[in-house]
């Protein structure tokens, strides 16, 4: 297995890392056809997923982060507002930052060759999945440090953050890890619990996660200007965090918001924000900074103004030309037809209908165009989409 670990890697001394992977016991006596995974950029992180400005700084050099970019040991991350990047280390894990956060890589191997990675988060928060290792007690296969403690796990998922440069908060949705400080003993946490590491009263006193906000209203389409997301107020919490991405891991994270509690019930209001689909996730909040257990719902978001696409044809019993549209949910219509495509003549307008088919009377012979727009409320949100220009040519003989 030294000889594997040299021949694909250039490093002999990673070859425990190969019999961690693939479950080999004896190195020395590999059986003759047995198959052994590696994965892409084992000896440097690789970067999953990336959105905004994130920027990566490798030795002497220094740019945007970008979705398949390696780094090496020593790299450092910052990711800007409404930012985010997912990296895939090593030993398998995968560390998200979001906006406003810096990491450097300090190392992904012991000097034995080992998985045993260090981050040492600088500023904002990480959220990482480890993978489950089989390794000897007390020998941690992944840390995170800060200026004022440091998490040791072996396999789990945690989010560690630095809030105001003067605490750090620690939460554990999976499994359990362990934080050190220079002052204090281990801390053994389980999950879902979650700790605040400062000089105040209650630093490194261990507490529940607040349970997860139910939804309101989860799975609806979104096709309004402007994504809303409700859940009902959590009792103990001060705030929520709230985030969009396009996998439901939530490794592409696309945007995120920070609320304060209002109740009874919560919004987050997320503009600008294409035509897809999504997953969303809320934690609650609290007073500490301490970020409770996710709930998370996916949802679709298609452009109103295409589904409004409709047709025409002429009832020759009632002399009268029969519209009809693809309905939008929660909405009220309006028929517009113009002697010209930018509508500044019009000739009739129909407004208030709450079906998706009207009948007029027959137009002069001649050239028209034609458009619906639909008044829509959905989650207490007001929009209006107006849909395609549509030609209506009335012959002379019908």
């Amino acid at each position: 297995m030294w000889g594997i670990s040299q021949q694909h890697f250039g490093r002999p001394l990673l070859w425990p890392s190969i019999q961690q992977r693939n479950g080999v016991g004896e190195p020395r006596q590999l059986p003759v056809g047995k198959v052994l995974h590696f994965a892409d950029g084992e000896t440097q992180a690789v970067v999953v997923a990336v959105s905004g400005d994130v920027r990566a700084e490798s030795g002497a050099s220094s740019g945007a982060a970008q979705p398949g970019m390696r780094l090496r040991e020593g790299a450092r991350v910052r990711t800007g507002p409404d930012s985010f990047i997912t990296l895939r280390l090593p030993d398998g894990s995968l560390c998200t930052l979001p906006s406003n956060s810096t990491v450097r890589l300090d190392r992904f191997f012991d000097a034995a060759g080992r998985a045993a990675a260090l981050l040492d988060l600088q500023a904002g928060e990480v959220e990482s999945r480890v993978p489950p290792r089989a390794v000897p007690p007390g020998q941690d296969t992944f840390r995170v440090r800060t200026r004022m403690a440091t998490v040791g796990v072996r396999g789990t998922h945690f989010r560690v953050g630095l809030a105001d440069g003067r605490r750090v908060v620690v939460s554990v949705l999976e499994s359990r890890i362990v934080v050190r400080t220079a002052t204090q003993p281990d801390l053994p946490l389980a999950a879902p619990q979650g700790v605040v590491i400062d000089d105040g009263p209650q630093g490194g006193t261990v507490q529940e996660l607040l349970p997860a906000p139910a939804w309101i209203d989860a799975g609806l389409p979104q096709n309004q200007s402007a994504v809303l997301l409700a859940w009902t107020e959590v009792n103990g919490a001060a705030g929520y965090h709230a985030q969009l991405a396009r996998d439901a891991e939530f490794l592409d994270v696309v945007a995120e918001r920070h609320v304060v509690r209002s109740g009874p019930r919560e919004l987050a209001l997320f503009d600008a924000i294409p035509f897809e689909s999504y997953f969303a996730r809320v934690a609650a909040v609290t007073p500490e900074g301490i970020e409770g257990q996710v709930t998370v719902s996916g949802f679709s978001r298609a452009s109103a103004s295409a589904s409004l696409g409709g047709r025409m044809r002429w009832i020759a019993a009632s002399d009268e030309i029969e519209f009809d549209w693809n309905p939008i949910a929660d909405s009220t219509y309006g028929l517009e037809i113009a002697e010209d495509a930018a509508f500044t003549r019009m000739i009739v307008r129909a407004e208030g209908l709450r079906g998706h088919a009207v009948r007029v009377q027959a137009l002069p012979p001649g050239q028209y165009f034609w458009r619906v727009r639909a008044d829509t409320v959905a989650q207490g949100q007001h929009s209006e989409t107006v849909g395609p220009v549509l030609p209506l040519l009335v012959e002379g003989v019908r």
